[in-house]
């Protein structure tokens, strides 16, 4: 069980950095802000371990947790990024 967590929290913080990458273009090239951003993180993160899960034969459920624990982490991770920058 404790391997299975720390599987799941390992991936969640590798995919963080990939799903804050595609946030930060997307909204640099929209005028997405607010929750929609939290909503946006949350989705990608959701969708892309979803996709991996089907293309090679993944337990679904683990997946979608790691992508929502993803997508978690990135807005996260973003928002202490832009604090410390100063920025809104």
């Amino acid at each position: 069980m404790e391997e299975i967590l720390m599987t799941l929290v390992l991936s969640a913080i590798g995919g963080s950095v990939v799903v804050s990458g595609i946030t930060e273009v997307v909204k640099q090239n929209s005028k997405l802000s607010g929750i929609w951003v939290i909503v946006f993180s949350l989705v990608t993160g959701i969708v892309l371990f979803g996709t991996i899960a089907v293309v090679f034969d993944l337990p679904l459920a683990e997946s979608l947790l790691t992508g929502f624990l993803t997508g978690w982490a990135s807005v996260g991770a973003f928002n202490s990024y832009k604090q410390s920058k100063g920025g809104i």
